[in-house]
């Protein structure tokens, strides 16, 4: 799977865009999620055709093993997985889901404050610090009021963690 991760990583850079997550399901589904880079807009249906076509191609000639193939943004609640991408989303509120417990945690929300190197620091969210999510539409918040919630979460408790100690982040949608 790595190796396949990093032929459709390359491929897909090479047009212009960036591989987010490859995922194989059941009866031989393949899924590729890509996205733009910073400030380069969103992904349109154009972008995910292109990549679907190209990819078929390259999976015939390298003899990847698939049955269907599809290929879409990553979505609102989009997985974070390198270090450029908890950069990106600094100050935006994500899932953590850790492979080993770290302050006696091993899911938590928070904000995600800073990177450095390979290590992520989060401000931990209670449960009044969440967005609403239960299929009720939220008004986007303004600048003022998520630099009042950052403010709030950096006298919250912190927690440094190491990139390979994410088993699964996911931002939590600002609708």
């Amino acid at each position: 799977m790595a190796n396949l991760e990093t032929t459709v990583g390359i491929a897909v850079s090479t047009l212009g865009l960036v591989l987010v997550e490859v995922e194989r399901a059941s009866n031989g589904l393949l899924r590729v999620f890509i996205d733009r880079p910073e400030g380069k807009g969103s992904v349109t249906v154009e972008d995910c055709s292109t990549v679907s076509n190209h990819l078929s191609h390259l999976f015939t000639v390298e003899n990847v093993d698939y049955e269907r193939l599809e290929v879409s943004s990553p979505g609102l609640d989009r997985v974070l997985k390198t270090a450029a991408d908890f950069v990106r989303y600094q100050g935006q509120p994500v899932k953590v889901r850790l492979n080993t417990q770290v302050d006696a945690r091993k899911r938590f929300s928070a904000l995600v404050q800073s990177v450095q190197g390979n290590k992520v620091l989060f401000a931990i969210m209670d449960e009044s610090d969440l967005p609403k999510s239960g299929g009720t539409v939220q008004k986007k918040r303004s600048n003022a009021k998520t630099k009042a919630v950052s403010a709030v979460a950096v006298e919250k408790k912190m927690i440094s963690v190491e990139l390979g100690q994410i088993e699964k982040a996911r931002l939590i949608p600002q609708l």
